[in-house]
Formats: structure tokens, C-alpha cells, sequence
């Protein structure tokens, strides 16, 4: 969702360029906007916290006099917070929940991707689309230095991903087909998608190995370095897609993943009702087609 949101961001900074911005986020988060130019301050609120508990902290916070305040998580969770913000102090509310003083209707899912959405909502408050935004802040140095053509590959999703998942031995059929066309295949992904990658180690002659060692900067930094990526519906692939370079998208053909695709020319999107029906041929064919290699 961070990711997703980074636009929005980016064009509330550019039109509130002399303001003192504050972000209210878990704090596990602070640790990647504090490398952002895009907030001044940080103020913890995480999830797990009973929101009694959470209120209680947070009594001074609601009675800040802040000018505006932008809801771009738009939940249950910020429509209380919306209701602490009108009766504990003045300021402006731009929300898509109730209790907004500028609320935006959003449309049925899938009508609209997130991205889109939450620059529709700043219109409302006259922000304009930043188009010029600078993603340099995520880099870091790599310690890998490679010579052939780089392909990265996210084939791992979250706990509750699997039916968004494309199989892991296709992603390792797609890896060796690049291999014999002389590319460096690379994979990222948490602890978790260790399973994931098992087939593509075991089709490949040797990969660069990130599975556990690629945090945010890592990942958009080796999507920069590659000609070609590929990814499932997850976060780290929209991280990946900022780098703008090309991209397949493999997903399921329904409204969430239609609200998660990301912006660009470069973004190619291979769908079908279940992602698990896209054979890897399918996706090599459009490679081919597509001149993408």
C-alpha cells in the first residue's frame, strides 16, 4: 500500500513544499521515509495496538492544530480517526470516509487503479499530479557486479497470497529459457519465499541469490540494474516496477489485481482468470512477440 501511495506522496510534498508534513504510520515503516524526501516527522501508530490503547497515546495527537490532514489509507481504522480529528480540533479532513469535510467517492474496485485513486482524491484539494518524481532516495550500492543482462524474478507472495501466485516452476522455466539466452537471473523475496525459488536454483546453472538480503532500496536498486522483470501480484514486484524498466505483471484477470497495476509503458501484463492457467511458453511467446529480450 506504502508503495502504492508514493505518488501521492511525491505531489503532496511538490504543492506543499514549504510545509512541515507529518506521517502517521507503523513504526516499522520509519526506517525507509526517513530515507524519503517526502515527510518532516513520524508519529507511531501500529496496527496490533488496541485502539483504546492507541487513543490514549495518541490524545495529544488529536489535539494538534494541524491545517489538513489527508486520509490515504482510507479504512475503518481511519474513519475513528477522522471522528478524534472533528471533535478534538479544526482542521480540514480529505478522506474517502465519513466524517470528512472533502470526501472523495471512490468508485467500484477495479474501475480505478490505487494510484489513480488517491490523485483523483488530491484533486480535490487542488494537488496536482507531481510528474517528475525522483525515486534516487531508494538507491544503494550493490555488491553485485554483473556483466551479462540481468533478469530479475519475484516469484514468492505473502501468507495469504496464494491464489495469486504463478506456479514457482514456471518462473523457473522462464529463468532457464533466459539463462540459455546468456542472461543473469536474480531472485528476491523474503525468508518465506525460500520454497519459491527452490525450482529456479535447481533449472539454473547459478543465481544471484536475495532471498532475505532485500529490503526495499535492494530491490529497486537490482530492478534498475535489469533488462527484464518478472512478478506476481506482491509488494516487493511494485517496488521493482518503479525502476521502469520491463516488467511482466502475471496475474489474475479480476478487480484487485486491475486496482493493484502499476503506471507505465513499460508494464506488460500477462492475466487470465486463474493466474495458475498462464503457461510459461504463454509468457515466452510475448517476450518474443513483444521484442522484449
Amino acid at each position: 500500500d506504502i508503495i502504492l501511495a508514493l505518488s501521492a506522496f511525491a505531489s503532496i510534498r511538490a504543492f506543499y513544499y514549504d510545509s512541515n508534513i507529518y506521517l502517521l504510520t507503523e513504526k516499522k515503516y520509519f526506517d525507509f521515509f526517513k530515507k524519503s524526501p517526502y515527510v518532516d516527522s513520524l508519529i507511531e501508530d501500529n496496527r496490533k495496538e488496541n485502539l483504546l490503547i492507541s487513543f490514549n497515546k495518541k490524545i495529544k495527537l488529536f489535539r494538534e492544530k494541524f491545517d489538513l490532514i489527508i486520509d490515504l489509507q482510507n479504512s475503518k481504522r481511519t474513519s475513528f480517526y477522522n471522528l478524534l480529528f472533528r471533535i478534538f480540533q479544526s482542521g480540514k479532513i480529505c478522506s474517502s470516509r465519513p466524517f470528512a469535510h472533502i470526501r472523495y467517492n471512490i468508485p467500484n474496485q477495479g474501475d480505478e487503479t490505487v494510484r489513480s485513486g488517491l490523485l483523483n482524491q488530491l484533486k480535490m484539494i487542488g494537488i496536482k499530479k507531481n510528474t517528475h518524481i525522483d525515486y534516487s532516495w531508494l538507491e544503494t550500492e550493490l555488491k553485485e557486479k554483473t556483466i551479462k543482462p540481468l533478469a530479475l524474478i519475484i516469484p514468492g507472495v505473502s501468507k495469504r497470497g496464494h491464489y495469486k501466485q504463478w506456479q514457482p516452476y514456471k518462473f523457473a522455466e522462464i529463468a532457464k529459457y533466459l539463462e540459455n539466452l546468456n542472461y543473469e537471473i536474480c531472485v528476491v523475496g523474503t525468508k518465506k519465499d525460500e520454497k519459491s525459488i527452490f525450482p529456479i536454483i535447481k533449472s539454473c546453472k547459478h543465481i544471484i541469490n536475495k532471498i532475505d538480503q532485500s529490503p526495499p532500496e535492494v530491490i529497486y536498486s537490482l530492478a534498475l540494474n535489469s533488462k527484464i522483470i518478472f512478478s506476481n501480484d506482491t509488494g516487493p514486484g511494485h517496488i521493482a516496477a518503479l525502476a521502469k524498466k520491463n516488467f511482466i505483471w502475471i496475474v489474475n484477470n479480476n478487480p484487485i489485481s486491475k486496482a493493484n497495476l502499476p503506471d507505465g509503458k513499460h508494464v506488460h501484463t500477462i492475466q487470465s482468470l486463474s493466474v495458475k492457467d498462464i503457461s510459461s511458453q504463454e509468457v515466452i511467446s510475448f517476450i518474443e512477440k513483444n521484442h522484449l529480450c
